[in-house]
């Protein structure tokens, strides 16, 4: 029976390896839970028994490679860590963390409830081109992002005061409300939109409970609005 060495595989998928390790996941196994993606699904892109077409674009964004790259080998490939100045996927591990809490639109909580106990905790892979101790990811539930991801999928997110990063408009942004100063919390996911009274932050969801835009001026009375994080990943529930 002949073995599939790495010099047997179609370029695509070494290419992909290649990106894939660059991109600062060390195993495979590490990039399949990434994409939310069953380990064999990936594994059988990478060991070139199965193309790579549907999801090549999907690679090419989350490797920071080029689409052209990729497929035929021209373009923009993974940059070396000497290539790079500052902060760059290379010189970041990708590692695990925590999942903390959860997105619920029109969910207001005691503080308190907010974020899991360490015995609830789950673990997913960090964003290679941030810092782990940066980021942070949590739990949907219900269906205030049903537009984009559904019940049970999980956000990875970067702290937007430790990375000092731009909101920018069309980011989706994790938006916490407190009342009753600070006691009750809502924490849910909105789209930032740029309008002629400044930014407002709009729903991803079709429930017609979830329409209603938070505007971050001018907040009802009692009520402060902050913008926790930037969403970077979206892991969909197997």
């Amino acid at each position: 029976m002949h073995i599939m060495t790495f010099d047997d595989r179609p370029d695509t998928s070494k290419r992909l390896e290649q990106a894939r390790i660059a991109a600062g996941f060390a195993e495979a196994k590490s990039a399949a839970a990434f994409f939310g993606w069953k380990y064999d699904t990936y594994a059988q892109h990478e060991n070139g028994t199965r193309g790579i077409s549907r999801a090549a674009e999907r690679y090419a964004r989350a490797f920071k490679v080029s689409l052209a790259w990729l497929l035929t080998g021209e373009g923009n490939g993974p940059l070396a860590e000497s290539d790079n100045e500052g902060l760059t996927k290379s010189a970041v591990p990708v590692g695990y963390i925590s999942v903390k809490g959860k997105v619920a639109a029109n969910s207001w909580m005691n503080v308190d409830d907010m974020d899991f106990g360490y015995d609830d905790q789950e673990h997913v892979p960090s964003v290679g081109n941030y810092p782990i101790d940066w980021q942070f990811a949590l739990k949907i539930e219900g269906n205030c992002l049903n537009k984009i991801a559904n019940h049970g999928d999980i956000l990875v997110c970067v702290d937007t005061i430790a990375s000092a990063i731009d909101i920018e408009p069309g980011d989706l942004v994790i938006v916490e409300r407190s009342r009753y100063d600070g006691e009750m919390v809502e924490r849910t996911a909105k789209r930032v939109r740029m309008t002629s009274e400044g930014y407002e932050l709009w729903p991803e969801s079709t429930d017609p409970q979830h329409q209603a835009p938070i505007k971050l001026t001018g907040g009802a009375d009692g009520e402060t609005v902050r913008v926790m994080g930037k969403v970077l990943w979206i892991l969909r529930k197997p």
